[in-house]
């Protein structure tokens, strides 16, 4: 998937990027979009206003119900992770769903080999960014993120997905849509006015 992925990763603003990734009953999606789109800035937050703003996106990508909806199966939400690392004060950790603990220990032998470590991978990734330039530079791009585990009933090929048209993240222009998967791979676009990508060739 990296390698199909290679080409992504542009730090535009008003663009974002959802990855998606299928394999049998799995789907992963991995959600990229620059600070500035989501919140205004690329700074730490210091001020009341943009520590709220932080909070806000935060929730908003908390929430992959009201962003977006998966159609040609019917998929389970097991496990979510949002980074805003690169506006907050360093050493704080990505958040995650109050349930992933538990469900974590329910599921181990069924997930936590396949999928912990490309989450942990994902993160380890923008935590070398932040190693390389200060977040904290008026020159330095941020990237809000956030990673999406699905556990769908089969495996039957997703055909589309449909991002809410109240909920198109923040004042965002467009958002590339890539996958890879058991039925094939593919890029679309979504936008306010076009906002769901057919997921099949």
């Amino acid at each position: 998937c990296s390698t199909a992925w290679a080409a992504g990763g542009a730090h535009e603003h008003g663009a974002a990027e959802l990855l998606l990734s299928s394999e049998g009953k799995d789907v992963q999606i991995t959600f990229n979009a620059p600070a500035q789109s989501l919140v205004g800035f690329e700074t730490a937050a210091v001020t009341e206003e943009q520590k709220a703003a932080v909070a806000r996106a935060e929730a908003i990508l908390m929430a992959p119900r009201d962003l977006f909806s998966l159609e040609g199966n019917s998929c389970e939400l097991i496990d979510v992770t949002v980074d805003v690392s690169s506006l907050v004060d360093v050493g704080n950790a990505p958040s995650q769903a109050e349930a992933h603990d538990d469900h974590s220990d329910e599921h181990a032998d069924d997930h936590d080999e396949g999928h912990t470590s490309a989450s942990d991978h994902h993160v380890h990734e923008h935590h070398d960014h932040d190693d390389d330039g200060d977040a904290s530079n008026a020159d330095s791009h941020s990237d809000v993120s956030a990673s999406y585990l699905f556990e769908c009933q089969s495996d039957e090929a997703l055909t589309r997905i449909t991002f809410s048209r109240d909920g198109f993240p923040l004042g965002l222009e467009r958002i590339d849509v890539l996958w890879v998967a058991d039925w094939g791979q593919g890029a679309g676009q979504a936008t306010p006015q076009s906002p769901s990508v057919n997921l099949q060739n």
